[in-house]
């Protein structure tokens, strides 16, 4: 219990330093390493804070279990490691910023070990308020931020919706212990949906993402939408999880991970394509958790337990991955100076060697490249899916394989997008403009250690597997010792071996590295293919032209449009979804314009009719 205060003092003084804009980082940065800490006391051991009662059922309490432990384990690693990169990179801005970022993590901090709805909503409300004020640091955002905020608030009011609903069943804002109606679970389901920025209510993102400054964009799309996450997993442990919700789950997940990997394909913004790819990375999350309720209404608990796991791998997964790529194209980005893929080319020899390896990392463990934590997330989902013959429901079961549908493209179009992320950042032909020197030591050993975890943490697999208390799922066959191999059922439906495969693949790797090395100077190289027409001086293959033939064939879902300016030709691709917000926007301005000159018209009968018309509404619901 002691971490928990620890963590108060640590984040309560980075906010008191903020003129010293480093020590205050640092504050942060130590005060996220404390929950890492209370997370590993309760993953076995649950521990509770004395209750503050306030009034009958209106308790305050905070405290830690094994649900809350491992989301507070993830999250911390992305706290601790965003807090190490600011050190250096909010030197680039103002010393407001410090302020900000460690209530921010306060916030987040704090929904985590709640206990109850008003200690939860209070944090969901300060890291909300305080992730807005983030995105304003960045000049000219102010329509994005206020996009964000809207939609944070939208989350807030359905929560507040849902607790007074729980409020009313149990007496109590207990999330412990207390059991909630199917209007709690569908409010909250909204709440959380749109933090998560789950298709359709995943605008914010975007636009969130591309103004934000480089560690506030991880801050937003990997620990933050992880809230989410946890949002829905306790509201489902006090509603129960009903059938109908799984499968809702499973065809909202899938869809937003499809439509999340087709925006991020076409996408060529440095920092949309990322977001993007969290709306397709989230979906997938949502989709796993409904196939585990499903799993679970139809009594096959192996299956439920093996799909909860894969959604905590998944969200482990991103969280890291995420991380990392944000914080490796913000400091590219910081250090060129421009913000398309195209422009930040050639990180490796520009920028340097760290920042090129983390994207190249990042990039392949989202493209499900083995023995990487992401490869192993992909797996385990496709596994998952792919049990879905066991449910005795047909509706079950189309459901689950039209989640699988999508799901398969998706991947295959999250390593098309990452494939042109790294193909044209990290290993892209070196533009010629020189880098901007800026300090950057912390933000690159945050970097290394993110880039060790995803790693190494795909490596030993096995072991996180155990720790989580998911341990019935390793097994020891065909030559594999126990606990190296992963079993997605039991009996033994599909097997993996993270570890070994890696082992086997780095020995075969050997023979043909050796061959190349051997073979070097004899390598030749050839211009990228264009049609037998020779490429111009300074001309290369851009990033829109890797995506154009997709964007084509999906013209119409992409809405693309022949853009010509004086004798150049480019195209254009929009989200259209973002069209029905634009209709909703003028059909809200038309009718607060009607009912402003209606009721404000300066004659005082029109107010009087108004005051009496609402006071007898009132007194009639109150009734």
């Amino acid at each position: 219990m002691i971490y928990i205060y620890f963590s108060f003092i640590f984040f309560a003084l980075g906010v008191l330093t903020t003129f010293y804009r480093k020590v205050s980082y640092i504050m942060a940065t130590i005060g996220s390493a404390f929950p890492f800490l209370a997370a590993v006391a309760g993953m076995h051991t649950s521990f509770t804070s004395n209750v503050f009662v306030l009034f009958n059922g209106f308790n305050l309490s905070v405290g830690v279990d094994h649900t809350s432990a491992i989301f507070l384990l993830i999250a911390s690693i992305s706290w601790f490691t965003i807090s190490l990169y600011s050190i250096d990179y909010g030197m680039n801005y103002s010393k407001k910023m410090p302020v900000f970022f460690n209530a921010a993590l306060f916030g987040m901090f704090l929904v985590l070990i709640a206990r109850d709805a008003l200690t939860f909503i209070s944090g969901w409300e300060i890291a909300t308020v305080f992730s807005y004020l983030l995105i304003m640091e960045h000049k000219h955002s102010f329509k994005e931020a206020f996009e964000f905020l809207a939609f944070g608030e939208i989350s807030t009011v359905s929560l507040l919706v849902a607790f007074a609903s729980l409020y009313l069943e149990n007496h109590s804002l207990a999330i412990v212990g207390s059991h909630g109606n199917w209007i709690f679970l569908l409010m909250a389901t909204i709440a959380f949906m749109a933090k998560m920025g789950i298709y359709p209510l995943h605008t914010w993102l975007i636009g969130a993402h591309s103004r934000a400054p480089s560690n506030v964009s991880a801050f937003l799309s990997a620990p933050l939408t992880l809230m989410g996450v946890y949002g829905l997993v306790r509201v489902l442990s006090i509603a129960g999880q009903p059938e109908w919700w799984g499968v809702l789950a499973m065809i909202f997940g899938g869809f937003s991970a499809f439509w999340g990997a087709l925006q991020a394909a076409a996408a060529k913004g440095l920092k949309i394509l990322p977001a993007y790819s969290t709306v397709e990375n989230n979906g997938m999350i949502l989709a796993t958790l409904g196939l585990s309720v499903v799993a679970y209404s139809a009594n096959l608990a192996v299956l439920s337990s093996f799909a909860m796991i894969t959604t905590l791998i998944l969200l482990f997964a991103h969280n890291t991955t995420k991380s990392l790529l944000f914080m490796a194209v913000g400091q590219a980005k910081e250090a060129l100076g421009e913000d398309t893929i195209d422009n930040v080319r050639g990180v490796w020899t520009a920028v340097g060697k760290i920042p090129a390896i983390s994207i190249l990392i990042s990039g392949l463990s989202f493209s499900a490249f083995p023995p990487l934590i992401g490869f192993l997330g992909e797996w385990m989902t496709l596994e998952a899916l792919f049990q879905s013959y066991k449910f005795p429901s047909i509706l079950d079961r189309l459901s689950a394989v039209f989640a699988g549908i999508l799901i398969a493209l998706a991947m295959g179009l999250a390593a098309f997008s990452m494939v042109k992320l790294t193909g044209y950042t990290a290993l892209g032909y070196d533009h010629g403009k020189k880098a901007r020197t800026i300090p950057s030591f912390t933000m690159r050993l945050s970097e290394i250690i993110l880039s060790l975890i995803v790693v190494l943490t795909g490596f030993f697999s096995p072991y996180m597997l155990k720790y989580f208390g998911y341990g019935t799922f390793l097994s020891g066959l065909f030559g594999v010792p126990k606990p190296f191999l992963i079993v997605s059922s039991h009996p033994v439906f599909g097997v993996v071996s993270p570890t070994f495969l890696t082992i086997v693949i780095g020995t075969l790797f050997l023979f043909p590295l050796a061959f190349y090395l051997q073979k070097l100077r004899k390598v030749k190289r050839v211009s990228a293919w264009n049609g037998g027409i020779a490429l111009k001086e300074k001309e290369y293959f851009t990033a829109p032209a890797y995506s154009f033939t997709l964007e084509y064939i999906m013209r119409k879902v992409y809405s693309m449009k022949e853009i010509k300016v004086g004798n150049k030709r480019y195209v254009s691709v929009k989200d259209v979804t973002t069209l029905f917000y634009s209709g909703l926007k003028r059909a809200t301005e038309i009718v607060a314009k009607f009912l402003s000159l209606t009721l404000m018209n300066g004659h005082i009968y029109s107010y009087v009719l108004y005051t009496m018309i609402m006071f007898i509404l009132l007194f009639f619901l109150i009734k």
